[in-house]
């Protein structure tokens, strides 16, 4: 099988392939034609033309049913439709940060003393994403917000989730007065490059019917119930996590592609296994692994997650949006080791959203309100969730 075979191959996966299972072996960086229309269509600007990359545009496809949320776009900010895959700037420079490896052991430590009361892996966490609404030129940033709860039980190996709530606020108080000349608007409707504000999936009934789950961790498919036997070391978890070696795409056919090859295990791969249903020592050891990767530092003067919960954690620069960057932290809490949010904050603002983008904002985010394990499962109802990939 060829590389580009490979690549068809994965586009006709079904469901599509999403971000974890691509990002073992590429990742998306701008300088494509297809990054313009992309990025737009992420932070709300008009539409661009051109074609989404593969995975990229499975991705758009997937989030657009509802009972598919929690499913294929997995438990670490599936709730939030995430069509561009931002990858860490210039993976193959730096090293292991000392002050990374300072804020995760602790971390580690007192993840793997958290009980396991059950085998029920359970989520609550509410996902925001920011667009600019009103006149071009002079728009004001808007979080589209949803709250979200999900089951995942690894001995049947079945998932399902309840679409809990939506709502709006402001990004930053600076649009108020933007928001007041448009009339105080509490509904946006949807536009090409997104849904409407808010997302009307409250609507919908759940929990849904459960469904089969697998997971990709690496290169390989595994079920809830795999994800329990898998290695507590740092240095088996670390090889399973990287690709296998005739998998690796040409760097010329996956440019083509619209992908950029980055060395592995990339950041998004380690990354996407930290809201799923692993066995505390497990985590730790993906903790470990974490810690390690270059370009991973510890969030400096960072003390609280975006709700004002304390926190700690790492970060890590990011690039893909045209001209902007970006830095992703990841907060824990630091009395239990659990993951408390994902955010992802603007360094330098990209030109098609200075009207209403600034350093500083945090423009999309997705806080953990609780995470545990517990043997509860929920009535369900609803439209089956069929068999899904996170």
């Amino acid at each position: 099988m060829n590389e580009m075979d490979h690549l068809r191959r994965m586009r006709e996966d079904v469901p599509e392939p999403t971000s974890d299972s691509l990002n073992a072996r590429l990742a998306w960086r701008p300088g494509h034609p297809n990054a313009a229309a992309s990025a737009a269509r992420r932070f709300g600007s008009g539409p661009v033309p051109g074609r989404l990359p593969l995975a990229v545009s499975g991705a758009a496809v997937l989030v657009a049913g509802a009972a598919f949320a929690v499913l294929v776009l997995g438990p670490l900010g599936f709730t939030r439709p995430d069509p561009v895959t931002l990858t860490p700037a210039s993976p193959t420079e730096g090293s292991a940060d000392d002050g990374a490896t300072e804020v995760m052991a602790p971390l580690a430590e007192a993840v793997r003393s958290q009980p396991v009361d059950g085998a029920v892996w359970y989520q609550h966490h509410v996902s925001a994403d920011a667009w600019g609404v009103g006149p071009e030129g002079d728009r004001y940033g808007v979080y589209s917000i949803t709250e979200v709860q999900s089951w995942v039980d690894t001995e049947t190996g079945q998932a399902t989730h309840e679409l809990m709530s939506a709502d709006w606020s402001l990004v930053a108080e600076r649009g108020r007065e933007a928001w007041k000349r448009d009339g105080s608007p509490t509904r946006w409707p949807r536009e090409e490059e997104r849904w409407e504000i808010p997302r009307g999936d409250e609507e919908e009934e759940g929990p849904f019917t459960p469904g089969t789950v697998s997971y990709f961790f690496g290169d390989t498919r595994m079920s809830a119930q795999d994800l329990q036997g898998l290695p507590s070391d740092p240095e088996r978890l670390r090889e399973m996590l990287r690709p296998e070696s005739e998998e690796r795409l040409n760097e010329e056919d996956a440019a083509e592609a619209g992908f950029v090859v980055v060395p592995d295990p990339s950041v998004e791969t380690v990354r996407v296994n930290l809201g799923r249903p692993l066995p505390p020592e497990v985590r730790a050891g993906v903790y470990e692994i974490l810690a390690e990767l270059p370009g991973v530092r510890a969030a400096e003067g960072v003390a609280e997650d975006v709700s004002g919960r304390p926190a700690v954690g790492v970060a890590y620069d990011v690039e893909g949006l045209l001209d902007g960057r970006y830095e992703e932290r990841l907060l824990f809490d630091p009395g239990t080791g659990l993951l408390l949010s994902s955010e992802r904050v603007v360094v330098e603002v990209p030109e098609w959203a200075a009207d209403w983008a600034e350093p500083g904002d945090v423009v999309a985010y997705t806080l953990y309100e609780t995470t545990e394990w517990n043997d509860a499962w929920p009535d369900v109802s609803g439209p089956e969730v069929t068999e899904g990939h996170h």
